[in-house]
Parts: structure tokens; C-alpha cells; sequence
């Protein structure tokens, strides 16, 4: 698809393919950031949108990707404010510093250390249901999203909609 940026480059075409086939739709034209460690993509300049599969190779992921500032960096990327203050939701304290996030399995760890401190996918868990079963909603210019009991959905214009099986 012409106009579709990833990392700072465009895709080649077989990679958008492939995009379309996994996840049934390819990238609406726009500059987007990537993650291929977490799977954590979102618009070039702004916060996480959502996750995909690890993995794709669209080049390495720069520092100012999301526009960060807070020194807190994940994998590469220095974290806006509002992707920080989602993690000290969870977490309730959290250091700046150099941190990775595995999108396979979930688990959180420092730079250069492999063993992992804390696990996003428990987290999220947990949260949910200290909160009741409240579950968590977003919603911004780029588009709104959830999580309660099973389901998850997202939705972004001109670009559709989706939801887990347990919606």
C-alpha cells in the first residue's frame, strides 16, 4: 500500500502482503513505529495503539518513535507520559531507566539482565480483577478501545473494528 511508513522507511510490498493475511487488513496509509520485540505498534510521534505478533523485521525501532520524554525506555523507545502513567497504574511505581518487554511472553526485565521482574500479561490480570470486573476503556483521536471480563475490542476510523472471542 502506497504511503505506509514503518520505522522511519516504507515496506516492502511482500511485507504488507503478509500483514494483510495475518491480521486481515494492511496499515492505512500514515507513519507508524513498531516494536519487534514487544509486537507494540502505534502512529509515528504518539503512544501504543495496540499489539500485533513480534517479530516482523521493519527495521530498527527508534528512541524518539512515540515522542517521549520520560526517560523510562522500553526496547529502544522512550515512553510518552501516558503510556508511563498506565504502567504505575499497574505496577504502582516505575523507574526510569532501560527496560525490555517480551511480546511473547509477557515478561518485563532490565536491559542487560535477563531474568525478567514482573509480567505485563499478570499485571493486566490482576488489575482486572482488583477492579471488579470494571475492566479498561481508552479512547482518543487515533480511536477507542477496551478491555472487560474476556473481551477485548479496538476501534479505529477508516480502519475498522475488532474484538476478541470473548466479547
Amino acid at each position: 500500500m502506497a504511503g505506509v511508513v514503518i520505522n522511519g522507511r516504507p515496506p516492502h510490498p511482500e511485507q504488507l502482503r503478509q500483514l494483510q493475511q495475518l491480521y486481515g487488513a494492511a496499515p492505512p496509509p500514515g507513519a507508524y513505529w513498531y516494536d519487534r520485540v514487544s509486537g507494540l505498534y502505534g502512529p509515528w510521534g504518539r503512544e501504543s495503539l495496540g499489539f500485533i505478533l513480534p517479530g516482523h523485521d521493519f527495521g530498527p525501532l527508534p528512541a524518539n518513535a512515540s515522542n517521549g520524554t520520560t526517560g523510562v525506555f522500553i526496547n529502544g523507545r522512550n515512553l510518552p507520559l501516558v503510556e508511563v502513567l498506565f504502567l504505575q497504574q499497574l505496577f504502582g511505581v516505575v523507574y526510569p531507566g532501560r527496560w525490555w518487554l517480551d511480546g511473547r511472553t509477557g515478561n518485563i526485565g532490565m536491559e542487560g539482565n535477563p531474568f525478567p521482574i514482573a509480567n505485563l500479561v499478570l499485571a493486566l490480570q490482576q488489575a482486572q480483577q482488583r477492579g471488579g470486573g470494571g475492566g479498561y476503556r481508552w479512547r482518543n483521536n487515533t480511536g477507542s478501545g477496551g478491555v472487560e471480563g474476556g473481551c477485548v475490542w479496538i476501534n479505529v476510523p477508516g480502519a475498522g473494528s475488532a474484538m476478541s472471542g470473548g466479547c
